[in-house]
């Protein structure tokens, strides 16, 4: 093979990872099991910038969190936060409504006014 065959092609696949490397994060897989199931949290509201859920609190925007597990049909405590680290001071009362588990083994909680 010849050098510009090489060059071409360790462009070529340096390209194929930069393509594949540069996509959206994908949540890791829900490992949950038996009555449980992982958190994914719809943010529906900008005033809303963390939650706490059964004592953990979840930072960051919408999205799927798998470290985060919940009866997969009970009413998980959600306490709403102003702040971006569950601050106790920030602590505000938005409406919070739990859907059922996705195909996922993630039970969605949207955040409202």
């Amino acid at each position: 093979m010849g050098r510009a065959k090489v060059l071409f092609a360790a462009a070529a696949l340096s390209a194929g990872v930069v393509a594949v490397t540069a996509g959206p994060a994908v949540a890791e897989a829900c490992q949950a099991g038996g009555h449980t199931a992982c958190v994914a949290v719809s943010y529906q509201v900008d005033w809303v910038k963390s939650i706490r859920v059964n004592g953990r609190c979840l930072i960051g925007s919408s999205g799927k969190y798998s470290s985060v597990e919940v009866d997969r049909f009970g009413t998980p405590d959600v306490l709403t936060y102003g702040g971006s680290r569950c601050e106790g001071g920030t602590h505000n009362s938005a409406r919070v409504t739990w859907g059922s588990e996705d195909p996922e083994g993630y039970r969605w909680v949207w955040i409202r006014s």
